[in-house]
């Protein structure tokens, strides 16, 4: 004995030093993070609707001379868009503008050269042999290896100077036959030049077709070192003789690049060639669409709700409250020490939509903190003592909040790799914050709860909130003793059915058992103590789901979306030389002249202050009208301003990659549910409840008008995350009461009972996600009301549809297998029943009642009669101890059954906390059989 308490004492020493370790490491990474984003202004990289960036007008140009076509200007759009998104989640704004212009606005570059290098190059690569060339004269310049022209300055004084650069040599096109061009690239990479050399070189990868012909031409020129062309542009990059012949499709194309230039140029080459070239039209520097004023407001409000919230959660949980609120701040240092990092490299830049992320992912780490307290007081309520419960407890609660946050990573990676704009940032920060909500409880909340757990929380249950599950512990106890169950199964009894529990208690402990029924019905704390029936409403559920998913897509098809600019195009209108006109004087004057949701941006050119205003309104001339109105308004010149149509920012190829996206993602749901908990039915009604959530919310949008724009897009994106991770949580229970629940039911009962013992962690997140958000709807700025209404509407609707669409749908479904079916016909349809066999006592439906517990009662008369020897011994056991016994010794029988028919025997231990308990308990009466 003396030697199993040393052992053990040396493994809490061995677990305490290891969490000792993770939290120094987590301070490391703290302090690394803190050192990151600090101040987080400037080291997070902001995206155009925060920080506003540079405004290029690029001006498409015939080859033909003919007029360019739409299709084109449609291509050269999501070509440009492409280059753009190349660089990391951007959030550019990419529109066509009139005819044969496109506007790009890219958030955070002033160098205007630098982003017509990126974006507005043709991209026309082409290999060609020397000898299909058919000007003599520039074959020639060709072959001497003369592909740039001098050029002269004349100073001041008359004298001729040599320029320090040259014109590049450029053919044309026509003159020659190309042998391979940029349709045949299948890859890109960057390297150096050679070993030791400073510039870089673009490697390229041919495709199956290219290889062939570069195969071919390089076999007829090695005889006498011909030579093969690289032409960019029109402009000759470097004519290398051939010295072997080339099949492997590899081709490297040097120019003394810097490592910059390589890059650039590897993207466009990546993006494909432009179908008409674009010359620079005008630059100019635009401010936010959001406005500093507007978010500034926005975060007070949001950090006002977040305050209510940490009150709250101290009211409600006490000591562990500020556990998670230490939890949630230690998550957001982390967090934005991640993003921090990221932009420093220029991968990230912080928009709308990556706020929608970032808001997501806060609620997300407040659900997985109050998820893991909950699991934490529940195994305090099933008996065991803190140090346990902060081990058992906290892992069940953390792998619950691994397992949601698995499946809303696969949302965010398929949003992040399939679709593009915004969508692309917001499935970026939301995977950055699932990844850092994993971290935050793998080395803060777990090892901060163990440590505290036998040190202070045991000491002063009070102060951190569990002394109500401790006196429920004993109340529990005594009542699992008087029936000869766990305390778990007594619990569950107690929780599904109170009338029943106590009809069962008195035949199993008489007097005793009704006495400790009583006393478990009138326990008082902070949990739910008695199932509410939602399960028994899962009709009227349902009928309501159903209605309320057919009149939205009714009102959506009769009233119509009010799309906003970005979807739908409309004009641009550009004021110039406005003085000292506000941001918020032009938005109040265009409300006044019929277009309060216009999206308005400042502008800087040459010093000179202006707006870019943009309205859905499609009518330049109407539009030309308002602005005139607005001029008058304002003291503006008539001739201040230029209207001009511009096409979606959002269009057709965005909206096609951001469903197919959200497509693949619910496939992939289905497929990791399935395999997770083997159960793909799951993953099929978690997909129905986030139909309803969508089509309910667009549905309300399209009832009262509102406007659809991108932060509606990332509100809707956001609820898709708070509806799957609750639903995934109620689902994780299910199948875990699925595994090891012991009490005799039907699967509906236990699906009902599942949904109630996570129901207060439901209510819980959803206040802590909702309380912010509706300050931000009441109290934030008009152009971050459109997100907040969508939250709070999706909010409401994510957390009703996990209780009546999703878990009703799949208990409907699991309850017609055959297993399930028999349950039915055995314990009965009513939801709220259980039956419970425990050696002399089976307690079945009401109406086979009476007839089961007449042979069960003879059974243990005469059970009792043969064996005097063996009652008068269990007396001076518990019933409990009794019961387990009789499990210990069933699970005994069935391994000697199953040694004697296997070949190899296994030896399997489904729940190894009970068997670990039950073989303390085992030893305990063999030692006490011994001494008597």
């Amino acid at each position: 004995m003396a030697e199993s308490n040393t052992k053990k004492r040396k493994h809490v020493s061995g677990n305490n030093r290891r969490n000792v370790w993770l939290l120094i490491l987590l301070t490391l990474l703290v302090v690394g993070s803190v050192f990151m984003f600090m101040p987080p202004q400037e080291k997070i990289n902001q995206g155009l609707d925060i920080q506003g960036g540079l405004s290029v007008v690029l001006t498409a140009n015939s080859t033909d001379g003919d007029s360019v076509s739409q299709e084109d200007m449609e291509i050269s759009r999501d070509i440009i868009e492409s280059r753009v998104n190349a660089l990391g989640a951007s959030e550019a704004t990419v529109q066509i503008q009139g005819n044969n212009q496109i506007l790009v606005q890219i958030p955070g570059i002033s160098d205007t050269q630098e982003a017509l290098d990126t974006i507005g190059r043709t991209g026309n690569l082409e290999f060609a042999r020397l000898d299909s060339f058919t000007d003599a004269d520039v074959q020639q310049k060709i072959d001497s290896g003369n592909l740039t022209t001098s050029t002269t300055v004349t100073d001041d004084y008359g004298n001729t100077l040599p320029s320090e650069g040259g014109s590049q040599l450029t053919v044309e096109e026509g003159t020659y036959t190309p042998i391979v061009t940029g349709a045949n690239i299948q890859s890109v990479t960057i390297d150096k030049q050679s070993e030791g050399s400073p510039y870089y070189a673009v490697n390229i990868s041919l495709d199956a077709e290219g290889t062939q012909a570069f195969a071919e031409a390089s076999a007829d020129l090695v005889d006498d070192h011909g030579k093969i062309v690289i032409i960019l542009d029109g402009v000759v990059n470097s004519a290398p003789a051939v010295q072997s012949e080339i099949t492997t499709g590899q081709v490297s194309i040097t120019g003394n690049y810097s490592q910059d230039e390589a890059k650039a140029l590897k993207t466009v080459l990546e993006s494909g060639s432009l179908p008409v070239s674009f010359t620079y039209a005008q630059s100019q520097t635009v401010g936010p669409t959001l406005g500093q004023d507007a978010l500034a407001s926005g975060v007070l409000v949001a950090l006002a709700g977040i305050l209510l919230v940490m009150l709250y959660l101290l009211f409600f949980y006490r000591g562990l409250g500020m556990i998670t609120a230490a939890a949630i701040a230690v998550f957001s240092v982390l967090y934005l020490g991640l993003l921090a990092t990221l932009s420093h490299f220029g991968l990230f830049s912080l928009s709308l939509s990556g706020v929608a992320g970032i808001v997501l992912t806060i609620g997300m780490a407040a659900d997985s903190s109050i998820l893991t307290l909950e699991r934490f007081r529940e195994e305090i309520r099933f008996g065991r003592s803190v140090r346990a419960a902060s081990i058992t407890g906290v892992r069940h609660g953390i792998l619950t909040s691994i397992d949601a946050d698995l499946v809303s990573l696969v949302t965010a990676l398929s949003l992040f790799f399939l679709a593009s704009s915004g969508v692309k940032g917001f499935g970026l920060t939301l995977a950055l914050g699932i990844m850092c909500d994993i971290v935050m409880m793998l080395v803060f909340k777990a090892p901060l709860i163990r440590l505290l757990a036998p040190r202070a929380i045991a000491k002063h249950p009070g102060f951190w909130g569990v002394s109500d599950c401790q006196a429920a512990a004993g109340v529990y106890k005594e009542l699992s003793e008087a029936e000869g169950e766990t305390v778990e199964t007594a619990v569950s009894l107690e929780a599904i059915n109170s009338a029943d529990n106590e009809t069962y208690a008195t035949r199993k402990g008489g007097e005793r058992g009704t006495a400790a029924a009583q006393a478990a019905s009138k326990v008082k704390g902070r949990f739910i103590k008695h199932d509410i029936n939602f399960l028994g409403y899962r009709k009227v559920f349902l009928t309501v789901a159903a209605v309320v998913m057919v009149l939205s897509a009714v009102i959506i098809g009769v009233r119509g979306l009010n799309l906003g600019i970005e979807f739908i195009g409309g004009t641009s209108i550009t004021f110039t030389d406005t003085g000292s006109v506000t941001t918020d004087q032009m938005r109040s004057a265009f409300a006044e002249a019929g277009e309060p949701d216009a999206v308005i941006q400042t502008t800087a050119n040459n010093g000179e202050a202006g707006f870019i205003v943009r309205t859905t309104n499609a009518d330049a001339a109407e539009s030309a009208g308002e602005a005139m109105t607005v001029a008058n308004s304002l003291g503006l010149s008539s001739n201040n301003f230029q209207v001009s149509t511009i096409g979606p920012d959002w269009g057709t190829s965005v909206i096609q990659a951001m469903f197919i996206a959200l497509i693949v993602s619910f496939i992939l749901i289905i497929v990791y549910i399935a395999l997770r908990f083997r159960q793909y039915k799951m993953g099929v009604t978690a997909i129905v409840a986030l139909v309803h959530d969508i089509l309910l919310v667009v549905g309300i949008y399209a009832l009262v008008g509102r406007e659809i724009n991108p932060n509606v897009v990332a509100a809707l994106l956001t609820i898709l995350g708070y509806s799957l991770y609750d639903t995934v949580v109620v689902f994780h229970r299910i199948s875990d009461n699925m595994e090891h629940s012991e009490v005799p039911c039907t699967f509906m009962t236990m699906a009902n009972h599942s949904m109630n013992q996570v129901f207060i962690r439901s209510i819980n997140t959803t206040l802590t996600s909702i309380i912010p958000v509706f300050a931000m709807l009441l109290f934030g700025s008009e152009t971050l009301q459109d997100f907040a209404f969508a939250m709070v509407i999706g909010l409401l609707a994510g957390a009703y549809s996990s209780i009546a669409i999703a878990c009703p749908l799949f208990a409907i479904w699991k309850s017609r297998e055959e297993k399930n079916v028999n349950l039915t016909k055995k314990y009965g349809n009513e939801v709220g029943r259980f039956a419970t066999s425990r050696g002399s006592l089976t307690y079945a439906a009401p109406e086979k009642e009476a007839e089961a517990a007449k042979p069960a009662v003879a059974v243990a008369e005469k059970e009792a009669s043969a064996q005097p020897k063996q009652q008068e011994q269990a007396e001076q056991k518990s019933a409990a101890q009794i019961a387990k016994e009789k499990r210990a010794a069933a699970r005994k029988q069935a391994k000697k059954k199953k040694t004697h028919e296997a070949a190899q025997p296994e030896i399997r231990i489904v729940d190894r906390e009970k068997f670990e308990e039950a073989s303390e308990e085992a030893a305990k009466h063999t030692s006490e059989g011994a001494e008597e």
